[in-house]
């Protein structure tokens, strides 16, 4: 129950944009952050959202800076679904994307050469995006 509550701190408090990005896991009372933010102001405004939560007794702030130059995985992620799920001829429910480290690995069945080769290219579109 804490955890969600700090889940819904996060979300709605309007200084953290990446809210999406940081992880909750509460053991004890004892919060634990994770994940990633654009910038130590958000850090700290995920960490005092957390600490506003009733029943919370302390919080581990693991996030991670990265600055907005540098994307997350998660962030990856999200692009790489989106991307995959814009093209109406691939069955982007049969494809899995894994993003670790921001290398991209795709997985799944297509019908069609062609599919996978549209696959692959519109994730590499990303990363000349990224560059």
């Amino acid at each position: 129950m804490i955890r969600e509550s700090v889940i819904s701190e996060l979300k709605w408090d309007p200084k953290l944009t990446t809210s999406a990005d940081v992880a909750v896991a509460v053991k004890e009372g004892v919060v634990t952050l994770s994940g990633f933010v654009h910038s130590y102001f958000e850090k700290d405004a995920a960490e005092k959202a957390a600490k506003r939560v009733y029943g919370v007794k302390a919080v581990a702030n693991d996030i991670e800076v990265r600055t907005s130059g540098t994307r997350t995985d998660p962030e990856i992620a999200r692009e790489v679904v989106q991307e995959i799920q814009s093209h109406v001829s691939l069955p982007a429910d049969k494809i899995k994307a894994t993003v670790q480290q921001g290398w991209v690995k795709l997985e799944g069945t297509v019908d069609w050469q062609y599919q996978k080769t549209l696959a692959e290219s519109a994730v590499k579109k990303l990363r000349a995006l990224s560059a």
